[in-house]
């Protein structure tokens, strides 16, 4: 399972989501309580992204339909979507931020 390289760990500030391209894969880069969770960025109910959604603690919630997901599995937790979402391990080497995809 390759690492990549998706920025330094300052560019996912406290509280809120980023967007970020990884092996060619969308995701949402969530800094909750200091610790970075890289997920899926697009909700599988309408495909609206999660980047921008509302973070409570270890869930995001979609600001379109209300979906929520946690943060650190991906997994649903209420709402339209009807599924979870894809969760990727991320690491911090020095200053970078590191996403594991798979193969």
């Amino acid at each position: 399972m390759p690492w990549i390289d998706i920025g330094l760990a300052s560019d996912f500030p406290q509280g809120r989501g980023v967007a970020v391209v990884a092996d060619g894969r969308r995701l949402a880069v969530f800094n909750a309580d200091g610790q970075l969770y890289a997920v899926d960025d697009l909700c599988p109910h309408r495909r609206f992204p999660l980047n921008d959604g509302i973070v409570q603690g270890s869930t995001v919630r979609c600001r379109t339909h209300g979906s929520c997901f946690k943060v650190d599995t991906g997994e649903l937790v209420r709402g339209p979507a009807g599924r979870g979402i894809g969760a990727y391990a991320v690491k911090l080497e020095e200053t970078r931020v590191l996403v594991a995809m798979p193969d």
